[in-house]
């Protein structure tokens, strides 16, 4: 008698390990375009545009939160070469933002996103006379606004090409970095060596899934 609790065990066993299992893939990976119970937008996101107006063809993809962009957000050409990565909070452009042409980084910048849910919002900014940060009070259907340092880089050896800062949209220094025809041949040389220009694609979902490691 002491035998069944035994053998039943082992005739359990694989089925839970098989459940557990599927349980831990089906983690992995997650439906897009989905919808909460009030019909807005939530979970991972995936849309295409055509090319139109002038401009070309891209998809992207990111997380919604309830109807509002949220994290990390990419837009990638007609080859999955990187565009742009871009941060949101509460639907706005908010933090660190990287620009790309044909998946070399071109650009990196900082945006400020302003608070949806108040009709005003308020910015640190340093007063340029006392050097003190004070606030600035701006209205928040300006949605997002350029605000830190913008870093622009040559696409084909990686050397700053000008570095720019904004507070709340308004330029206050900018600075260009000319190649000198020593520092051409330095950059030549080195250039197939960086990290930036190699041919990463970021492919986007496939048949509705998504898995959250693809991306890390």
């Amino acid at each position: 008698m002491k035998r069944v609790p035994i053998l039943l065990a082992c005739a359990i066993l694989p089925v839970l390990l098989q459940a557990q299992t599927k349980q831990s893939s089906e983690k992995k990976t997650a439906p897009v375009n989905q919808f909460d119970a009030n019909g807005k937008k939530d979970g991972m996101w995936y849309s295409s545009e055509a090319a139109r107006r002038g401009e070309d063809a891209y998809v992207e993809f990111g997380n919604y939160y309830h109807g509002r962009r949220a994290g990390l957000w990419y837009k990638l050409d007609e080859e999955d070469q990187l565009i742009a990565i871009e941060n949101y909070k509460n639907n706005a452009k908010d933090g660190e933002a990287k620009y790309y042409d044909k998946g070399k980084l071109i650009c990196v910048g900082h945006f400020r996103g302003l608070n949806p849910d108040h009709s005003y919002d308020t910015i640190m900014v340093v007063d340029p006379e006392t050097g003190y940060d004070v606030p600035r009070v701006i209205s928040s259907d300006r949605g997002s606004l350029k605000h830190g340092k913008w870093i622009y880089y040559d696409a084909d050896n990686g050397r700053i090409v000008k570095e720019e800062e904004y507070q709340i949209d308004n330029l206050i220094f900018s600075k260009e970095y000319p190649l000198s025809r020593a520092d051409s041949l330095f950059y030549a040389n080195r250039n197939k060596n960086l990290p930036h220009v190699k041919n990463i694609k970021y492919a986007p979902p496939k048949n509705k899934q998504f898995s959250y490691t693809d991306y890390k």
